[in-house]
């Protein structure tokens, strides 16, 4: 088990029904796979995390991409 805590990278956002929700990858370079933020571990390498605040969704200066679903 990794015994420093390294920040989490943060990767974007994920809008459904319009509420933002943080998307975080691993910081362990080895690994990179999708944690939660309420992980204190990740749970493929044991890399344990820290999380700081992410940017604002308006201010975050990504890409918008809409998904719609045929129901």
């Amino acid at each position: 088990m990794k015994l420093l805590r390294r920040e989490a990278h943060f990767t974007g956002y994920v809008v459904y029904h319009g509420e933002y929700f943080s998307e975080w990858r691993c910081p362990n370079k080895k690994c990179g796979f999708h944690v939660s933020e309420e992980y204190v571990c990740c749970p493929y390498c044991g890399q344990r995390l820290r999380f700081p605040d992410p940017p604002d969704p308006p201010d975050a200066g990504m890409i918008r991409i809409s998904v719609e679903s045929e129901n």
